[in-house]
């Protein structure tokens, strides 16, 4: 049995949508997530069609969870991991200085709604983009996840 491994072992990050409100967004999104390192993507409430547009087959490479609301998602999530809530909020650290959690799981909120306060509230962490207004959701996720990649050192460029 192994005694020692690489802090990069133990860690992971998932992403996903709130209530998405359209399939090109949430395929956008996945093929990011593939590109991007993640080990899986998920969907709360809502549907997911696959998307012909996907040439990467990320639907192949990543997993994608569909969880029926935000209880059950919490509930299923992997041990010891960081829910990290992303959306325009005065509690949300500025993406400039936050510091990823080693297992996290970020969630997106829908394009029209944003993420409600009482699930705000449950999350480990809340982080924000720089911004007035808020972006697309697939643009959104892919600046998080890089981000991450970024400072964390997780991903060879």
């Amino acid at each position: 049995m192994k005694q020692h491994w690489d802090k990069v072992e133990e860690t992971f990050f998932g992403i996903g949508v709130l209530e998405p409100k359209t399939n090109h967004n949430i395929g956008t999104l996945w093929r990011s997530a593939y590109i991007l390192g993640a080990s899986y993507m998920f969907i709360i409430g809502g549907k997911y069609n696959h998307q012909t547009s996907d040439t990467s087959k990320a639907w192949s490479k990543i997993p994608l969870y569909k969880y029926d609301d935000f209880e059950h998602f919490y509930k299923s999530l992997p041990h010891s991991t960081q829910v990290v809530g992303v959306e325009l909020s005065d509690k949300a650290i500025p993406i400039k200085t936050f510091k990823h959690p080693p297992r996290a799981s970020y969630l997106l909120g829908s394009e029209d709604n944003g993420l409600p306060f009482e699930i705000i509230n449950k999350c480990h962490k809340l982080v924000s983009l720089p911004g007035k207004t808020s972006l697309n959701v697939s643009v959104t996720g892919s600046i998080v996840m890089f981000d991450r990649i970024n400072k964390t050192g997780e991903f060879e460029f």
